[in-house]
């Protein structure tokens, strides 16, 4: 009987909810570029791109939001991390051709586009990393002083983001933003 207990109870520790979860949504966003050839086809993804920092521009860009959302119980002034859900939402942004264009150009654009989604996927997984971190750092949070608490967890989080970051610019630096893709791969993240 005693073991007949001992396995129901382990089998409704198992069965219960994890105490944090990663909500992990994706959408892909495309801005329309011009041209029949490379050169004019990149002179206009030069002129529409989604991201321009000064004299700058990048053909494909990923941007990241992540957020989270906590239940605590609080007994006797300690608070307990009772329930925690990790949402990570990346959003891609690639050019489109508006016009058909010759099989030259089609197999240029083609090897181009997948070097950009090749470099963009991987600031999704750097991304995705983080939030997993985030996710387990949750998870293992220990009981705290409610006064602390949040100011806790907030300064945990903003850790793991400012990391993210750092590794996102990195990756960057390491790519030349994708202009030497082929040759760091594997490198990260």
């Amino acid at each position: 009987m005693r073991r007949l207990i001992l396995a129901f109870s382990i089998l409704l520790i198992l069965a219960s909810p994890a105490l944090a979860d990663i909500v992990r949504t994706v959408s892909t966003e495309y801005y329309l570029v011009e041209g029949r050839d490379p050169k004019t086809i990149f002179t206009n993804l030069k002129n529409h791109s989604p991201l321009n920092k000064g004299i700058k521009t990048y053909q494909a860009h990923t941007l990241t939001n992540i957020k989270y959302n906590l239940k605590w119980r609080n007994k006797g002034g300690q608070c307990t991390l009772t329930k925690a859900t990790v949402y990570l939402h990346l959003t891609y942004k690639y050019p489109k051709l508006v016009h058909s264009v010759d099989y030259k150009t089609r197999k240029w654009w083609k090897e181009f586009m997948t070097n950009l989604e090749e470099h963009e996927l991987i600031h999704g997984e750097i991304s995705t990393k983080a939030a997993h971190l985030l996710d387990e750092t949750l998870e293992s949070f220990p009981t705290t002083n409610c006064i602390n608490f949040k100011a806790e967890i907030k300064k945990r989080a903003t850790r793991i983001l400012d990391k993210m970051k750092r590794d996102q610019k990195e990756y960057d630096r390491l790519t030349e933003h994708g202009l030497k893709q082929k040759r760091n791969m594997g490198r990260y993240p």
